[in-house]
């Protein structure tokens, strides 16, 4: 999707909310790859945050009928929230805000992730349970696609996002800024010591890259899964 195409997507859906919900509309927020140079056609999804006054079945059954338009344009359902459930959430869901925080533009209204505050020490504990379960599930996952080039290319596709928020996290508290590209988040990992070449390469393949073959494709994941433990294991030496 082209720059121009984005922006005339991004224009509709924020002309469609604003229309739909009037003054009880406080903010829509663009977050994730969109907001970034990380965005990818075809791929990348578009991620919004709307803000109410307050969320109700009522509220978010108004867009219902825009969901199918918005799905074929490649935009998310979008996270409807109201600022209470913002001030309760942000400790429980620290990486959650954290990644808005990184990426995002406000295409309506208030600015409500400039001044989030967001814990060091929630985010720890959220962080290493995340790679933890992760990793976990990453291993499940490749018990069931192991015998499929196909399913176990989509498979290290699909993961390489989930662990860019995890990384991120990562590397913010241990002081590094690694917002705007797989690239700087790859250098903020080799400054920790933390192996990352499996990661680049699998990234790369979200973009198009060529394929490995089966048995390099297994290898491929071995070496990815080794460097995921390795994460998890650095992730236990931020404890406090």
């Amino acid at each position: 999707m082209e720059d121009r195409t984005l922006e005339r997507t991004l224009n509709e859906i924020t002309a469609q909310i604003t229309h739909t919900y009037g003054e009880t509309l406080l903010a829509v927020i663009l977050y994730g790859s969109a907001a970034s140079n990380e965005f990818v056609e075809g791929r990348s999804n578009i991620n919004c945050l709307v803000v109410l006054k307050q969320v109700t079945p009522d509220e978010l059954k108004k867009s219902s009928p825009l969901l199918q338009n918005w799905h074929e344009q490649g935009i998310r359902t979008p996270l409807f929230v109201d600022p209470a459930y913002v001030r309760s959430a942000i400790d429980v869901f620290p990486i959650e805000f954290l990644d808005m925080k990184q990426r995002y533009r406000v295409l309506y209204g208030q600015d409500f992730l400039r001044d989030l505050d967001i814990k060091l020490d929630h985010l720890r504990f959220q962080c290493e349970q995340e790679l933890k379960g992760k990793m976990l599930r990453l291993r499940q996952l490749y018990l069931e696609t192991s015998q499929s080039e196909s399913r176990l290319m989509t498979l290290l596709a699909k993961s390489a996002s989930s662990f860019m928020i995890l990384f991120r996290a990562l590397l913010h508290l241990n002081g590094i800024s690694a917002t705007h590209s797989a690239q700087e988040l790859c250098a903020g990992l080799t400054s920790l010591g933390l192996p990352n070449e499996a990661f680049a390469r699998v990234y790369a393949l979200r973009r198009d890259q060529p394929a490995p073959t089966h048995a390099n494709m297994d290898a491929l994941f071995r070496q990815y899964l080794s460097e995921v433990e390795t994460v998890v294991g650095f992730s236990e030496t931020t404890r406090p």
